[in-house]
């Protein structure tokens, strides 16, 4: 194709542009977290777990498992995105210090969709399969999230720290 233009990236320019987009993934985060309540500033933010909530899960692969671990990943993301309406944003990252570390960044509509992911016979089987390929598994909550939901994930036995949200706002950004 002779009008087609093909670019060449050095090391630099890469981490440029991965760096490009971690910056837009932030931006989107805070966006779909406004999708579905109003704005408040420093005032009443939802205590119920009725609005949007973050989960930070962070993996450790064993050596030489990484492989594996990114497969199963990639097959259960397959699924949780036919299948769980609920979840806004669903990525799967490397850390770009570690190439054994990887990090689930997960938007939630509210508490009830994370509490269906966490149901989802499909997300079971993938812990069951990926955690022996581990050395360490854990999870960050931020938001408003439901003592049930809280409750329903750390029965799975996964280290789970959720941060209490001491003030702040989420923007409606309905039409």
């Amino acid at each position: 194709l002779p009008h087609v233009k093909f670019r060449v990236f050095t090391a630099t320019q890469r981490k440029a542009e991965s760096m490009k987009v971690m910056v837009y993934l932030i931006a989107l985060i805070a966006v779909l977290i406004g999708l579905s309540v109003s704005a408040e500033h420093h005032g009443e933010i939802a205590t119920h777990g009725d609005g949007p909530l973050v989960l930070i899960a962070r993996l450790h692969s064993l050596p030489e498992k990484s492989a594996e671990v990114i497969a199963l990943s990639d097959a259960v993301d397959k699924v949780v995105e036919s299948g769980e309406p609920g979840m806004l944003l669903h990525t799967f990252d490397r850390d770009p210090d570690d190439k054994l570390g990887f990090v689930w960044t997960e938007v939630y509509e509210d508490s009830l969709a994370l509490e269906f992911h966490l149901r989802n016979p499909d997300l079971v089987k993938y812990l069951d399969d990926v955690s022996p390929l581990l050395d360490s598994f854990t999870v960050e909550l931020y938001g408003e999230v439901s003592k049930s939901a809280v409750n329903m994930l750390r029965a799975t036995g996964t280290p789970t720290k959720h941060y209490d949200t001491e003030f702040g706002f989420i923007r409606d950004l309905t039409p």
